[in-house]
């Protein structure tokens, strides 16, 4: 404050304190002090600067959102930002087309700001500058004008019109196709969208100048659809084709839209990956696109702007909005896209890292933990082994000694031969002996004896054909198969040993499913590979005190048969547990080795397997795996 103020400041104290007193002098000082401290203030931070932004578009439109929240970000960031006033007018171009609707605008804009001193403006879209042209020859002469949105084709067309300073967007059609080739290199086909508006007409002429020289993969356009017909064509593409969707401001039906949500209505029941031209697309379905961000570029247009309203002599007529590919990562693992194959210096968005990306540390040090405990547990158990060995070794010489007071007993094949076929051969003896009985009858029973004789030839067709089967096998010649039960194969197999275990014994357990369990098979040879096992399993329980069996057919993994032998002996054999199937191995005394070769190749030929599920100290499990039919 200058002393003559302060002289007059004095002056005006002692006439108001000679009329109204000291209150109201000290009143009026303190206007003047105010009046002073605020000239003072404008004088440092200037005068107050208005800007018009002046939108194509509607101020729902999500590019118009962006950009707006970018030349805010970057104005309210300004040194002494209290200077900037930003007004904001939305020509909606794309539901109000047509001259008059444009001569209405600015007519409106004019009469709104005709008594507002307009600094500088600011256009969105090619559709508003013409617009701010107008309005600067009628408003506000000396404004520049600062615009953005558009492509270089815009400058170039009012490049007579002085105190214009252009921020242009790259619309990057091609690098949004290069993007998708490059992330689905096996596509055999583009298919571009368009809707009907003038705007989406324009943006198709474009699309075709530029795809013009694409001639390695099929492009298609497609346009002058209803929204539901768009929907219903991406939803028949699949992942060998490329969707590309420009703008759809009005469909085939006249509906209008905002081209961000007919593109998210249209993305979500695409079969192909879906890619837009605008980074409004980004988070509503699309995989991604090379953009201009609508952002970037309303704050590229704020800088410009703020460099023009300080020295316009020393600012660029002309800048350019960066372009960066930018991926979803959602997208791409929603249509099974390797985010590896994505360019080095895209962006990708949305991105959930795995658990060993976010707990990498954690996770280490856990399994540094597991593998120290594992190393302790792994001590123990050999410690434990060597211990069992032991005991192993002493068991396996009381088990010597019982091997040497079996010697004279038949091997295990043999044995299950002789059983099977002792059956068939005494009722042979019986009924020769029964008919020979009748005939020296006087007179003789001819009807029993043809009874008698009916008998003995079934029991030996019964024995030959065990032979045969058992030849057959032995030979590994095919065999005839039909359907049969395995319920009822178990059933009739162990009615032949029933008496053999019953000496032995051996407590028997059947455990058969509720539901019949029908394979196509060999039914005698199921027979033999069940007899096999359960005779060894009996001998295997020959020195224990608790002799217990249990058969059990079930239904397994993909529907197989399963049909398993449990016993309560010692197990297999240390020397055998490798291949207890080769042929001539046996842990008996007088024993062939041949049955669990026998009945591995029945397993085989019938299509299944045959396998130890389990064989410890408390005993052995063998399963019986054949397909269903």
């Amino acid at each position: 404050m200058t002393t003559k103020t302060f002289r007059e400041a004095g002056e005006k104290f002692l006439e108001c304190r000679s009329r109204v007193g000291q209150r109201v002098a000290l009143q009026a000082i303190a206007l003047v002090l105010w009046s002073c401290a605020a000239l003072a203030q404008e004088t440092v931070a200037g005068p107050q600067l208005r800007v018009l932004a002046i939108y194509s578009g509607s101020s729902t439109l999500a590019a118009n959102v962006s950009i707006e929240s970018g030349i805010a970000s970057v104005f309210s960031q300004a040194e002494k930002h209290s200077r900037y006033e930003i007004y904001g007018e939305y020509r909606d171009v794309q539901r109000f087309p047509g001259t008059l609707a444009e001569q209405r605008f600015v007519d409106a804009l004019v009469t709104k700001y005709a008594d507002q001193t307009i600094d500088a403006l600011m256009t969105v879209g090619p559709e508003a500058l013409p617009l701010a042209i107008e309005f600067r020859t009628r408003v506000a002469p000396e404004a520049p004008i600062v615009f953005g949105g558009v492509q270089a084709a815009t400058q170039t067309q009012y490049s007579g019109v002085a105190g214009l300073y252009g921020v242009l967007s790259s619309f990057d059609l091609r690098g949004t196709f290069d993007l998708a080739r490059q992330l689905q290199p096996d596509a055999n086909r583009t298919v571009i969208f368009t809707g009907s508006a003038a705007f989406d007409v324009r943006w198709k002429s474009f699309a075709e100048d530029v795809m013009s020289v694409v001639h390695d993969i099929e492009v298609e356009f497609v346009s002058g659809l209803s929204l539901q017909e768009f929907r219903d064509r991406a939803a028949m593409l699949g992942l060998s084709d490329i969707l590309i969707i420009l703008t759809i401001f009005e469909d085939a039906d006249g509906r209008r839209f905002v081209p961000a949500d007919a593109v998210a209505t249209i993305a979500e029941v695409s079969g192909a990956p879906t890619y837009g031209v605008y980074s409004s697309n980004i988070g509503r379905g699309v995989v991604g696109g090379s953009y201009s961000s609508f952002e970037s570029t309303g704050m590229v247009m704020a800088e410009q702007a703020l460099k023009v309203l300080d020295n316009q002599s020393h600012v660029e007529t002309s800048v350019t909005v960066p372009v960066a590919a930018v991926l979803d990562w959602r997208q791409l693992k929603r249509y099974g896209i390797d985010a590896e194959m994505r360019p080095p210096d895209s962006q990708l968005l949305y991105y959930d890292p795995g658990p060993w990306e976010r707990y990498r540390l954690q996770i280490a040090l856990a399994l540094a933990v597991i593998a120290l405990q594992s190393s302790t547990i792994a001590a123990l158990i050999v410690m434990d082994r060597r211990r069992r060995r032991a005991a192993e070794e002493l068991g396996r010489r009381r088990m010597e000694m019982a091997r040497l007071s079996r010697i004279a007993q038949l091997g295990e094949l043999s044995g299950a031969i002789a059983h099977e076929l002792n059956q068939p051969l005494t009722s042979i003896l019986a009924n020769a002996e029964a008919g020979s009985a009748m005939l020296a009858q006087d007179p003789p029973d001819i009807a029993e004896v043809g009874e008698a004789l009916r008998d003995i030839a079934e029991d030996d067709r019964r024995a030959a054909d065990i032979i045969t089967n058992l030849r057959g096998l032995m030979a590994n010649g095919g065999c005839g198969v039909e359907p049969a039960d395995l319920n009822e194969m178990v059933r009739s197999t162990m009615r032949l040993v029933s008496s053999e275990l019953l000496a032995r014994g051996v407590t028997v357990r059947q455990r058969l499913s509720g539901d019949p369990l029908v394979v196509m098979a060999d039914v005698r040879q199921l027979q033999q590979v069940l007899l096999n096992l359960v005779i060894n399993a009996a001998d295997a329980m020959a020195d224990e005190t608790t002799r217990k069996l249990t058969v059990t057919t079930e239904r397994g993994d993909g529907d197989q048969r399963v049909l398993s032998v449990t016993d309560t002996g010692p197990g297999l054999p240390e020397e055998l547990r490798d291949n207890p199937f080769k042929p001539f191995a046996t842990s008996k005394a007088q024993g062939m080795g041949l049955g669990l070769s026998i009945s591995q190749s029945i397993a085989e030929t019938h299509g299944g397997t045959l396998r130890f599920a389990r064989s410890t100290s408390k005993g052995a499990r063998v399963e019986l795996a054949l397909p269903a039919p």
